[in-house]
């Protein structure tokens, strides 16, 4: 979630270093603690788990961007914090936006007065070895000289297509709205100085960019009339395309009731190319305020209604600072928001479902998450995962989550997490969340002298790092009695330690990090269970898939006697015999032929379904050419049986 926001200077900091994500939520990980002011922290996750975390701070008498690193475990990539910019800022800071493109660098915008004092948009370009690849000073987006003009508030969109789009607003006469895209290398492809849009009465204010369809975008923003401290103001969205094209607008609301501190708003992807808004207003001027939900399909339609659909409805309540989480899948839309008492003495939480049409799907009234008292409340974000909704509050000083499923229950055993339990006060929460259903919040703390903070929250509620285990464990028999083991990295892949083996749930070896295979030899008869584990430090993953494996010895009788093992009927045999097992579920099996050396003569892929499977075995189309023993290999699923069989030419 990202507002507007502004702060005045203060004096000079001393720094603090994160290892690794905290998981006592009265101690959450410091990432910048310093003896004055470090402010409006930003957080952008990288696909392969590293986090990016940016912000302001004073420690040299004027506000400077900083940019840090940490892995997937929190644990700090470069030494110190990497200094981006030391130009000049106005003694207040306003929005501005960090990203993460394709290759996984940083993508930062915002504004400074290096260029004659005038408030200008700058963006950079980090990789993760911490190199400038748009220069040591940035590109810059816009280039006014005149104090009548003025720059502020940019956000990034980082395309698939390795692009990045920068917004902002330019301050005038009227306000506009400039939108530029960069290539990878950092060349404008919209012209040195972008596109401008500028309102034929009012201004247009408040831009924010999603992915729209494909490789377009969606581009928000509030067109203003009168005053601008008390706007007649509308919401439009536009789509646009790479080559700078916007082939239509459309409005999610002409109600008007928005006020001018309702700036940057949930506005998110509805997983098909469309987007979903949420806002409150008194569009009545009754000095009601209320929530409301619109969606924007990949056409331009507003699906919701012509002005958005009510969330609740019941009154003298009032509605505030909207969270929303999109689950694509089911087309259904989760609304977190703050609400009060008809004076706003008094405050508390609510949520609500909606479908993708505007209808609520918990009632009209919409359930209570914390009841109407004395103690504050303030909704910080939402987002959607494979668990359900999760929404991140603020209850008096404490930080909360908590995920619910459509059905309304929690999604995780505690009905809240805590996850900042301290007594200091905290603001200028932002929050990026991966695919995988973790995300990482970050918020500045203190009464002054602000020092920033970050907590990761698993999409199974709790905190902290996940020590991700090893992936699709396979094992393959080396007849008479050996097993060769092979595994695949974790996922996002961060380099343990080590491989921790295991066999009938005893440590039977370790390797290094970067081996994937283990040979296993010498081993009795009957079945064995094997897992995998990855070793960071003192931390342990959880275990890999596990597989099992049968061995014959090779002075065992022809007919297997494992209780429950595959069967070859009849053995001895001329000619083909029937390989019977019962399957678990569809799947495919792997039978593999050895002669009585060990040497792999030939295999093949079957289907398997659930329940009785019969398969006709010819050893001489495997490439057995003579009598004598040989071994079968069966691998289904996590399980590897072997038997041993007799062949009469």
């Amino acid at each position: 979630m990202k507002h507007i926001v502004l702060c005045i200077a203060a004096c000079v900091l001393a720094a603090a270093l994160c290892a690794q994500w905290s998981t006592d939520p009265y101690a959450p990980s410091i990432i910048a603690g310093f003896d004055a002011e470090q402010v409006i922290p930003k957080v952008a996750i990288v696909p392969n788990g590293n986090t990016y975390i940016c912000r302001f701070d004073n420690q040299s008498g004027g506000y400077r961007v900083y940019l840090d690193l940490f892995d997937i475990y929190g644990n700090r990539i470069w030494t110190e914090s990497l200094l981006i910019s030391s130009h000049t800022q106005m003694s207040w800071l306003t929005e501005y936006d960090l990203g993460v493109d394709t290759e996984g660098n940083a993508i930062i915008v915002f504004q400074d007065i290096r260029n004659a004092g005038v408030n200008n948009v700058v963006a950079y370009k980090v990789n993760p070895a911490g190199e400038f690849l748009w220069g040591a000073d940035g590109i810059a987006l816009s280039n006014d000289t005149n104090a009548d003009y003025g720059n502020m508030s940019p956000v990034c969109f980082c395309s698939a297509d390795g692009s990045s789009y920068f917004a902002w607003q330019r301050l005038g006469a009227v306000t506009s709205v400039v939108i530029n895209r960069l290539s990878a290398d950092g060349q404008k492809l919209w012209g040195e100085w972008g596109t401008t849009f500028t309102a034929t009465e009012g201004s247009y204010t408040w831009p924010q960019i999603i992915q729209g369809e494909g490789n377009d975008i969606l581009l928000k923003l509030f067109h203003d009339t009168g005053p601008f401290w008390s706007p007649t103001r509308h919401i439009l969205v536009m789509k646009g395309t790479p080559d700078g094209t916007f082939p239509w607008t459309v409005s999610a609301t002409e109600a008007g009731g928005i006020p001018s501190w309702e700036q940057l708003i949930p506005f998110v992807g509805d997983g098909a190319g469309g987007a979903v808004l949420a806002w409150y207003d008194d569009r009545d001027s009754n000095l009601d305020n209320d929530v409301y939900c619109q969606r924007i399909d990949s056409q331009g339609n507003a699906t919701m209604g012509l002005n958005g659909s009510l969330v609740n409805v019941s009154l003298p309540k009032q509605q505030f600072y909207p969270e929303v989480a999109v689950d694509a899948a089911n087309q259904q839309v989760y609304v977190f928001y703050r609400e009060t008492d008809a004076d706003q003495n008094n405050f508390g939480l609510a949520r609500q479902l909606m479908s993708f049409s505007g209808d609520c799907l918990w009632g009209q009234a919409g359930p209570t998450i914390v009841n109407i008292g004395g103690e504050s409340c303030n909704t910080i974000a939402a987002h959607w995962t494979t668990q359900g909704a999760v929404f991140l509050y603020e209850r008096g000083a404490n930080l909360y989550a908590s995920c619910w499923t459509s059905s309304g229950d929690f999604a995780w055993a505690s009905s809240q997490v805590g996850v900042a339990q301290t007594t200091d006060p905290k603001q200028h929460f932002d929050c990026d969340h991966h695919p995988d259903n973790w995300c990482v919040l970050s918020w500045e703390q203190g009464y002054s002298g602000f020092d920033i903070y970050a907590m990761r929250i698993n999409g199974n509620g709790s905190l902290g790092p996940q020590f991700l285990p090893p992936r699709n464990l396979t094992a393959e028999q080396q007849p008479p009695s050996s097993v060769i083991l092979s595994w695949q990295h974790p996922s996002p892949y961060v380099e343990p330690d080590q491989y921790c083996i295991f066999m009938n749930d005893e440590l039977a070896q370790t390797v290094a990090g970067d081996v994937l295979t283990y040979t296993v030899t010498d081993l009795g008869s009957g079945t064995h269970e094997f897992y995998v584990k990855a070793r960071y430090g003192d931390n342990y993953s959880d275990p890999s898939n596990s597989v099992t494996v049968t061995i014959v010895a090779a002075d065992d009788p022809i007919l297997p006697s494992v209780e429950a093992a595959p069967r070859l009927t009849p053995n001895p045999f001329s000619g083909t015999a029937t390989l019977s097992f019962v399957g678990k579920n569809s799947s495919t099996a792997c039978v593999t032929l050895y002669n009585a050396k060990g040497q792999k003569l030939g295999q093949r892929d079957c289907a398997v379904i659930a329940g009785t499977n019969e398969i006709t075995i010819d050893p001489r189309s495997l490439g057995l050419r003579e009598s004598g023993v040989f071994f079968l290999s069966l691998r289904t699923g996590g399980q590897v049986s072997l038997l041993k069989g007799l062949f009469i030419k």
